[in-house]
C-alpha cells in the first residue's frame, strides 16, 4: 500500500520537544553518583567491566538468547562468555548456573528481555552468596521497575539505552559500584541523527513523507559485524546530554508503554511468545513481540500495512554454540517485534492490530 503513515519500533523524536521546559529531576539512574553517559550502551558495558576489577581471562555467566553487541563488548575486554539458556520465562535456571560455576567465574549477566524486568534482588542475592558480581542489562528497560524498585538498581553494574525509550540521537546510561572511565567529549555533529529521528515522527503522521522517506532509504543487507561491534568508546553528544535529555525523559512513558502493550496483547495474545505473554506489574515494555516462523514473508506483509516490524535478535554472536540451546534458536527463528512506544495514538495501535490479523490471519 502507497501512501501509508508508517509506525516504526523506535520512538520519534517530536518536534514540541524544544518547546518543552527542562525535568527538575531526570529518571533513574541519570542523578546517581556514578552514573555515566555513553553513546552506546556496550561501550559503557566494556568500560565498566574495568571498573569492577575483571581481567582478561575472568568468566562471566552469559544468557544464550542475546542481540551480540554485548558478547562482543565482554569478548573484546578479555572475558571468556560461559553461556546459560534459562527456563521457560528466559529467567535463568539456578541448577544450570550451578553447573557452570568454576574458579574462573566472576559474574552473572542479567537481561530484562523487552523492557520485562528480571527479578534482580533475587540474583543479587544468589551472587553475594557465591562471591559473584552481577550485571544488570537493562538496555531495554529504562523505567521499568520491580516491586517498586528501578530496574538496574541491584546490579554491581548496570547499562540502559536511552534511545530505545525516547527518540534521542544517542545515549546510553551506565552506573557502577566503581567509577568508570568517561573519554574526553569529541567534537561531532548529530545534525543528520537528530534529522533522522524527526523524520520517523514526520513518517508516522503522514503517508507521502513515508512514501519519500522509504524511496531515499538505503536499504542495506545486515551485516551482524557491523552491528555487533563495539566502535570507539565515547561519550552521548552535547544535544542528547545538555538538551534533549531534560526535555524527552519523562517518567510517565512507562505507563504509556505498558498500557500499549496491554491493548496490543488483550487483541493479539495467540500470536505472543510465551516468555512474554505475562508482563509484570512495573514494566516499560521496548516492543510487542508475535511469533511466526514466515518471519521474512510477515514483515513484508507489515510493511505494506505501514507497520515497521523488526526481525528480533535474528542472528547470535558467532562464539555461541548455537546448537546447545534450541529454545534461544526457536525464538531466533520465530520473534518479530511491533511498536509499542509512547508516541502512539489508539488509532494507530489499532492500525497495529489490523496489520497483524491481515497478515497472519
Amino acid at each position: 500500500m502507497k501512501n501509508v503513515p508508517r509506525i516504526n519500533v523506535a520512538p520519534p523524536l517530536p518536534f514540541n520537544v524544544y518547546a518543552r521546559r527542562p525535568s527538575r529531576k531526570l529518571p533513574f539512574p541519570l542523578e546517581e553518583p556514578h552514573c555515566r553517559v555513553f553513546s552506546l550502551a556496550r561501550q559503557g558495558l566494556f568500560l565498566g567491566i574495568e571498573a569492577l576489577g575483571l581481567k582478561p581471562g575472568d568468566e562471566i555467566l552469559v544468557p544464550a538468547y542475546h542481540h551480540g553487541s554485548e558478547i562482543e563488548a565482554l569478548i573484546r575486554a578479555g572475558i571468556t562468555c560461559r553461556f546459560y539458556g534459562g527456563r521457560e520465562h528466559l529467567e535463568p535456571d539456578e541448577e544450570e548456573l550451578e553447573s557452570l560455576l568454576g574458579p574462573g567465574v566472576r559474574a552473572l549477566h542479567l537481561t530484562h528481555y523487552l523492557g520485562l524486568p528480571q527479578d534482580g534482588a533475587r540474583w543479587r542475592a544468589w551472587c553475594d552468596e557465591r562471591d559473584l558480581l552481577l550485571i544488570e542489562d537493562a538496555a531495554q528497560a529504562w523505567l521499568s521497575t520491580r516491586d517498586g524498585i528501578p530496574v538496574g538498581s541491584h546490579g554491581d553494574l548496570s547499562i540502559f539505552c536511552l534511545y530505545k525509550t525516547f527518540g534521542l540521537p544517542d545515549g546510553a546510561a551506565v552506573v557502577c559500584n566503581s567509577s568508570v572511565y568517561l573519554p574526553p567529549r569529541e567534537r561531532r555533529s548529530v545534525a543528520v541523527s537528530v534529522a533522522r529521528e524527526h523524520s520517523l515522527y514526520l513518517a508516522q503522521q503522514w503517508g507521502w513523507f513515508a512514501e519519500l522517506h522509504r524511496r531515499l532509504k538505503r536499504t542495506r543487507e545486515y551485516n551482524p559485524k557491523q552491528d555487533f561491534a563495539l566502535g570507539n568508546p565515547m561519550r552521548a553528544s552535547r544535544v542528547t546530554a545538555r538538551f534533549l535529555l531534560a526535555r524527552m525523559a519523562n517518567p510517565e512513558a512507562r505507563a504509556a508503554r505498558a498500557t500499549n502493550y496491554a491493548f496490543l496483547l488483550e487483541r493479539l495474545e495467540r500470536f505472543v511468545p510465551e516468555p512474554f505473554a505475562r508482563p509484570r506489574e512495573g514494566a516499560s515494555p521496548f516492543a510487542f513481540p508475535i511469533q511466526s516462523h514466515r518471519q521474512e514473508e510477515v514483515l513484508g506483509l507489515l510493511r505494506r500495512h505501514g507497520v515497521a516490524a523488526v526481525n528480533f535478535w535474528s542472528v547470535p554472536h558467532p562464539s555461541l554454540p548455537v546448537a546447545d540451546f534450541p529454545q534461544a534458536a526457536a525464538l531466533r527463528d520465530s520473534v518479530i517485534t511491533l511498536p509499542v512506544h509512547q508516541e502512539l495514538s489508539v488509532r494507530e495501535l489499532d492500525r497495529i492490530v489490523d496489520a497483524v490479523l491481515t497478515s497472519l490471519g
